[in-house]
């Protein structure tokens, strides 16, 4: 009897003992739940029936949502047009080369993206009705990005597809970077004695500008100047304008973006160019990086605020600073920092 008693206490000890030792069951916020609802962009409730493990899109800003919060491809698994930020997603998608290309724009192979099991397709809000395409083959999707950006909507974009994920925590974490260091960033700038006025140019050609409507004017505002575009009403891109219309807004400086097919040579040796400020005093400079766009409605705009206000009021918010705000994002977001030669920084 002793001994069964014995053998009693030592199986109960052993059992409670086991019991101590587990990992806790993960709450519904985990990735190991089940059921998400996820309200895009655009107010579209989606439900997915877990948290998405593979996905697609073919919009590379709602894309990069993704990407950001993967921390590089831990999440994607097909790719619209691979080319758009490829010297970012070779440093930081594993087999970025060997991703299939589901399509570009609006025109996708549903047969591919079948192949690959997605199970999640991130949209801007001007491919929106791509979200019916998607269905037909069963795959979930959520609008990301609306059609008018701001800072607000690029960190709503990172928690919107944060959820889809279960990653509600690395989201809070990147956006809450975003939202600190502009804050930061706009207060250094705050006490310059000027604002001088910008000209954000397009990429296909110098004749486009960008609107209110957009990231760009966001960066400009954030960095302590002014958007030199007025009466010009259109959302979520460039806007084409004539040489009167930039010859009347007469920019104290001019910023081209790193994907323009054309040089500041171009406008500074035109003769259409000449009578502008920022043409005369040799104002014109590329918007970085080369290595991915900073005025894309993405997580790496607020590296734009932080290029913007250096190059603005250099004396309130210096290169050292500006630098080391650029290797805690990419060290956050990647784990690794880049030189300023991979960045394209002169």
């Amino acid at each position: 009897m002793r001994k069964k008693l014995l053998c009693m206490i030592l199986v109960l000890t052993l059992i409670l003992s086991m019991t101590a030792c587990s990992p806790k069951q993960e709450d519904s916020s985990d990735k190991a739940s089940g059921e998400i609802k996820v309200t895009d962009a655009i107010g579209r409730e989606v439900t997915l029936p877990a948290p998405a493990t593979k996905v697609v899109g073919t919009h590379n800003p709602s894309l990069n949502t993704a990407v950001v919060i993967g921390g590089g491809g831990k999440y994607i698994v097909g790719f619209g047009n691979k080319d758009m930020a490829r010297g970012l997603y070779e440093e930081v998608i594993d087999g970025y080369d060997d991703l299939p290309q589901i399509g570009k724009a609006k025109d996708i192979n549903m047969e591919t993206v079948m192949e690959l099991g997605a199970d999640l397709a991130i949209l801007p809000e001007r491919f929106a009705n791509q979200a019916d395409q998607f269905a037909e083959v069963n795959v979930p999707a959520v609008v990301a990005l609306p059609n008018d950006e701001s800072f607000d909507t690029v960190t709503n974009s990172l928690k919107i597809v944060g959820k889809a994920l279960g990653e509600d925590k690395r989201a809070e974490e990147i956006t809450s970077f975003i939202d600190d260091k502009i804050a930061d960033v706009s207060k250094k700038v705050g006490s310059a004695s000027e604002k001088p006025s910008i000209l954000f140019l397009g990429g296909s050609s110098p004749l486009t500008v960008a609107p209110d409507a957009m990231i760009q004017t966001y960066i400009i505002e954030k960095a302590g100047g002014t958007n030199a575009v007025s009466g010009v009403d259109k959302k979520g891109e460039f806007a084409d304008v004539s040489i009167e219309q930039i010859v009347g807004w007469n920019p104290d400086i001019i910023w081209i973006p790193s994907y323009a097919k054309y040089k500041a040579d171009d406008l500074l040796n035109d003769p259409a160019w000449s009578s502008i400020k920022a043409v005369q005093d040799k104002a014109v400079y590329v918007f970085p990086s080369s290595l991915e766009p900073w005025d894309y409605p993405t997580a790496s705009s607020v590296l734009g605020v932080c290029w913007a206000a250096n190059n603005l009021h250099g004396d309130l918010y210096s290169s050292d600073d500006f630098m080391k705000d650029v290797d805690a994002f990419y060290q956050m977001v990647y784990g690794k920092t880049f030189t300023k030669e991979q960045l394209g920084l002169q």
